[in-house]
């Protein structure tokens, strides 16, 4: 059975960024978990009235569970980090929480925001490539983290990237070059389905439409075992899965 592990910074980044290849995964009888490093209680709430942060933030955990669920999700990890701030969150409190995920769900693939941290930009899209990146090498090493659980080291780390920006376009970061794209258009209604279930997040549905709803989502292979073809169109090609 294929695994992965789904590593993000917010609520609905698991839905934009790469729903789709969640969907085929599940829908193939793969598995993947999510670790989300904060509930994105620093964000709009698209005109639901809410009282506190912390009541956005149960809103937003609540929707990323249902949109989850509807992607096919096996588990759902929320470490409740500062949303917009999570760069200064402890490094090695951060890194060590995801080799525990890392360990307790043994995926072959991890998939995160690159270092460029998305068409947006965002920092705590970049904190958490970082924190990613560094939990993908360390999981496999015994004398790291001794205390989260049994070493074991995914096969491939994948960043999330793009189709280059257009001319004029408002936003004009560049993604790494992709080594894979998988093809959701038969995802593409539950990719939708999921994102609205992101209730709090509806002020967002034209730039999801215009960035999300494409017909492959990309990946640039950053490092693990190598592909056999320069692009693939499967995370797994390649690799030893688990029965």
């Amino acid at each position: 059975m294929s695994a992965l592990a789904a590593i993000f910074a917010h609520p609905d980044d698991e839905t934009f960024a790469v729903g789709g290849t969640l969907a085929k995964l599940a829908a193939q009888g793969g598995r993947w978990d999510l670790f989300c490093a904060t509930d994105g209680d620093a964000g709009k709430s698209s005109g639901i009235p809410v009282a506190s942060r912390a009541e956005l933030g149960a809103l937003r955990r609540n929707e990323l569970l249902l949109a989850a669920r509807q992607l096919g999700a096996h588990e759902v990890e929320c470490a409740g980090h500062p949303d917009g701030a999570l760069g200064t969150v402890d490094v090695d409190q951060l890194v060590g929480e995801i080799v525990r995920f890392l360990r307790a769900h043994r995926p072959d693939v991890v998939i995160t925001f690159g270092p460029e941290g998305a068409p947006t930009g965002h920092r705590d899209h970049t904190a958490i490539s970082r924190a990613a990146t560094a939990a993908y090498f360390l999981s496999g090493i015994r004398t790291a983290y001794p205390d989260a659980g049994a070493p074991h080291a995914p096969q491939r780390l994948y960043y999330l990237t793009f189709p280059p920006p257009k001319p004029g376009a408002e936003l004009q970061l560049e993604g790494l070059p992709a080594t894979a794209r998988i093809d959701v258009r038969a995802q593409l209604d539950t990719k939708r389905h999921a994102f609205d279930l992101h209730v709090t997040q509806k002020q967002h549905v034209a730039r999801f439409m215009e960035l999300a709803m494409l017909d492959e989502e990309w990946f640039a292979l950053a490092s693990g075992v190598a592909q056999p073809r320069d692009v693939v169109e499967d995370l797994f090609e390649g690799l030893e899965t688990r029965d």
